[in-house]
Order: structure tokens, then C-alpha cells, then sequence
């Protein structure tokens, strides 16, 4: 499939494509058109909090009624004093990207899950990569991963501490809940709200770059721990997006820089 034809006869239509990128976890959005296509590359107006993921990704996905499949695409070039980026370098992606039923967030800090599988004995600590409403992933450092408890299908439970900027809201979550309601959230630890879940792995993916394992599991929050998740993830999406904010001030601040 020839998709910088593909991409030519788009910008002739003037048919308008999308930019998909995942910053933090939160998939970042931006409809726009095709302003110029060369010999291997387009150009196209961004917005500049999608400039900003575009220089921190390097990578765009391109998608739309118009684009038969989803399209990777690499940065080529960004212009900071005009709001556009140049894109090269297009190939067929999986077409379940920017179809997420459940937003994901990455935690804002270290987060170390607890993990005990079905039939062992044993408790895994790993560092928690990202966190949605109906379940949850973990990195395995290769020295230690778990490779014949971890495979899909295998049942698991999973304990996540929340961060101490939560304790106050749950203290307002508990107050309008009911009692029985309030027994479906383990005691504080600490200043830490420990949510605990019970679920399956559904996916194994080897992070070369890294040299670790991306376990992600489905998991089923009950009552008053799923209404704490809800909470952080909400938390986490308006700090991310702010972030987001910040970054793209900070990167036109040093625009004479880049071009």
C-alpha cells in the first residue's frame, strides 16, 4: 500500500486527518489537514501542545475517515515559529491505536504494585506503569520476571498504593458512602490508601529498550475502591494535561532553538 499516495490524494481532497499521540498514559488528540506533501514527507499545522508531543515522542499516529489505516509516522521537522510539523517515514499501524474504552494514566510518582498470582506463594513488588478504571500494568525488570506465573490467562491479585495527595479524598468518598460500602476499602497504611483487586493477566510485552517485561492485567474494582480509582485517574488526567501545558510554554520559550 502506497500511503504517501494515499496522504497526496487526502491533502488534493483537503479531507481532514487526525495526529494521535499517548503522553503519559492520556491519548492527546489534534484534527487537522495536510497543508503540503513532498517526494516522502507532509506537512501539516499543529496546535502547540501537540508540537510539544510531537518533540517529545518523535512519532505521530495519523488517522481519520479518510485514511484507510492507521499510519506511524516519524517527526521530520518542527517548526516552532509557525505551528507546523513535518512527518516521514509512514507505515501501517495497528489499528486498535486511539480506540482505548478506558482512559490510562502513567502515575506522577513511583508506584509500587504488590502482585500474588494464583497458585504461588510468592509476592511480587513491581513499579506500576499505568493505571485505568478496569485494570492496571506492571514492568518486570528480565532478571526477575515472573515468565511462568505472568501469561495470559493466568489469575493474579494486585495491591496498589495511592499516593498521599489521595488520603483527603477518600476521607470525603468514605463520609458519603454507607458502611457496608466502606468495608470494600482496606484500612490506611501509612498515609497511603491501599486499593486491592483481583483480576488476569491479558497481556506480556517484552520492552528490549529497557530490558523488562510490560505486564498488564484486567482487574475488578469493587464499590468504594473503584470510586478511589475514578478519583485518581481524574486527578492524574488534569495534572497530566497541565504538564502538558507547562512542557509546550517551556519548549516556545526556547523556540529560537529549534525550527
Amino acid at each position: 500500500m502506497d500511503l504517501l499516495s494515499i496522504l497526496r490524494q487526502i491533502a488534493r481532497e483537503q479531507s481532514s486527518i487526525r495526529l494521535m499521540n499517548i503522553y503519559k498514559g492520556l491519548p492527546i488528540s489534534y484534527d487537522t489537514n495536510i497543508a503540503s506533501v513532498g517526494a516522502a514527507e507532509i506537512q501539516v499545522p499543529c496546535s502547540k501542545n501537540h508540537i510539544a508531543c510531537l518533540y517529545h515522542q518523535g512519532e505521530s499516529y495519523l488517522m481519520g475517515e479518510s485514511v484507510p489505516v492507521v499510519i506511524r509516522a516519524k517527526v521530520l521537522r518542527l517548526s516552532l515559529t509557525k505551528d507546523y510539523a513535518v512527518l516521514s517515514d509512514f507505515e501501517s499501524a495497528q489499528d486498535n491505536i486511539g480506540k482505548r474504552m478506558q482512559i490510562r494514566v502513567e502515575p506522577g510518582e513511583p508506584i509500587m504494585a504488590s502482585l500474588e498470582f494464583k497458585g504461588s506463594s510468592f509476592e511480587f513488588i513491581a513499579p506500576l506503569a499505568d493505571l485505568s478504571a478496569n485494570g492496571a500494568s506492571v514492568f518486570f525488570e528480565s532478571t526477575m520476571f515472573p515468565g511462568r506465573l505472568s501469561k495470559p490467562g493466568s489469575e493474579l491479585t494486585m495491591s496498589i498504593p495511592l499516593p498521599d495527595s489521595m488520603a483527603h479524598k477518600v476521607k470525603k468518598i468514605t463520609q458519603k458512602a454507607s458502611s457496608d460500602v466502606r468495608k470494600t476499602l482496606p484500612p490506611p497504611q501509612g498515609n497511603h490508601v491501599v486499593v486491592n483487586a483481583h483480576g488476569k493477566v491479558v497481556t506480556v510485552a517484552p520492552d528490549v529498550e529497557f530490558n523488562r517485561y510490560r505486564v498488564s492485567a484486567q482487574l475488578s474494582f469493587k464499590d468504594l475502591s473503584r470510586m478511589v480509582i475514578l478519583q485518581y485517574i481524574s486527578m492524574r488526567q488534569s495534572e497530566i494535561i497541565q504538564d502538558l501545558h507547562l512542557f509546550a510554554e517551556e519548549l516556545y520559550k526556547n523556540k529560537d532553538n529549534l525550527r
